[in-house]
């Protein structure tokens, strides 16, 4: 039997049953969501608000003017990096859950260069803070991948537990000799050393740029590189994969590397282009939101972008909530679960196991 044939039966990551083709799919998300959003309403008139009202106030504050819409885009950036942190280890059935640790130190990286080499001119200091970020979000995904590699490690467990330590390291950061002193963060980085807007009137930066890019280039890299190639083929089987030649070593290693790559710049774009400093809550949850994201892309890299941009509306708007229909703003949180595992119900994302060799 052939290499190819052997990788066929084996499915092993989140996919679309094949039989179900793109229309009906579609149309079965959009029953989903629809579904999500009548379970949600329901659950909002129990709790004495106006269901009508309350999603009119959500759909308001995503979209009701050009701030709030830059405000959602904003918020899109660090989900479509999140989702992609999350996408490519699936895609080899490496299960990344530690996107919320990567993102935060690579913004614990991104402030502390900013703050140390201030005699650097800005736009060079501002390059430099988003580099340092990725690099140590990729560095600290890496930490997974060599215990899956040395040890077996479960990559689910250090991922998660990592996240703590990521957080915890941030807390020192903001507390300790780097702290403003006057509020709960750090010090403010130098004047100037700031990803610039690129839609005036909106806190749209160029890191939604940068996002867009990486969403694009990780597109590449899975469809038409051979290590793109080798990151599905272990996806779908890693025996199969082992003897067709593919180093799975290196797979895991460049799998969890590049998902780091892509959170730790979603820190230094949340330092730099967002907050100026390191605060606390930096992240909305947007590493486990991001798994979310790349669940609802079915782990397509190009998909991630209406995927988060989705996600981000629901967030953003969930803010408006309270004001609109005195309801707690985490209502958004339960919308966005309930579509997702309404999606699981309806079979448009599957989870299967790899079946015996």
């Amino acid at each position: 039997m052939s290499v190819t044939n052997e990788l066929q039966p084996h499915v092993a990551t989140i996919e679309t049953p094949r039989k179900q083709v793109p229309l009906r799919s579609a149309a079965t998300s959009f029953v989903s969501l629809v579904a999500a959003v009548l379970l949600t309403g329901l659950l909002i008139w129990v709790l004495g608000a106006n269901p009508v009202q309350a999603y009119q106030g959500l759909l308001s504050g995503a979209l009701g003017s050009g701030y709030n819409v830059g405000l959602t885009l904003t918020v899109a950036t660090p989900l479509m990096l999140t989702g992609l942190a999350a996408a490519i280890p699936f895609s080899a059935r490496l299960w990344n859950v530690g996107g919320e640790g990567q993102l935060y130190v690579g913004a614990v990286a991104s402030v502390l260069v900013a703050l140390t080499f201030v005699h650097l001119p800005a736009p060079v200091l501002a390059a430099l803070a988003v580099i340092s970020g990725i690099l140590a979000g990729a560095a600290w995904a890496m930490i997974a991948g060599l215990l899956r590699i040395l040890v077996d490690a479960n990559e689910v467990i250090v991922t998660l537990m990592l996240n703590f330590i990521a957080l915890d390291a941030a807390d020192y950061v903001i507390t300790g000799p780097w702290a403003q002193n006057v509020s709960p963060q750090t010090r403010n980085i130098p004047k100037g050393v700031t990803l610039p807007t690129i839609w005036p009137g909106t806190t749209v930066n160029l890191g939604l740029v940068l996002a867009l890019l990486f969403a694009v280039l990780a597109f590449v890299l899975m469809r038409n590189t051979p290590l793109g190639l080798s990151i599905r083929a272990t996806g779908f089987n890693s025996k199969a994969a082992r003897l067709a030649g593919f180093s799975i070593t290196r797979i895991t290693l460049v799998a969890f590397g590049a998902a780091g790559a892509c959170a730790g710049l979603a820190g230094a774009i949340e330092v730099v282009g967002v907050y100026h400093a390191l605060v606390p809550d930096l992240s909305a949850n947007y590493g486990y939101i991001g798994i979310a994201v790349a669940l609802l892309a079915r782990l397509s890299p190009l998909w991630i972008i209406p995927s988060a941009i989705f996600f981000a509306a629901i967030t953003v708007g969930g803010n408006n909530l309270t004001a609109t229909s005195g309801i707690s703003t985490s209502t958004s949180l339960i919308i966005e679960a309930v579509f997702i595992i309404l999606l699981l119900a309806f079979h448009v994302i599957r989870l299967q196991r790899p079946r015996a060799s």
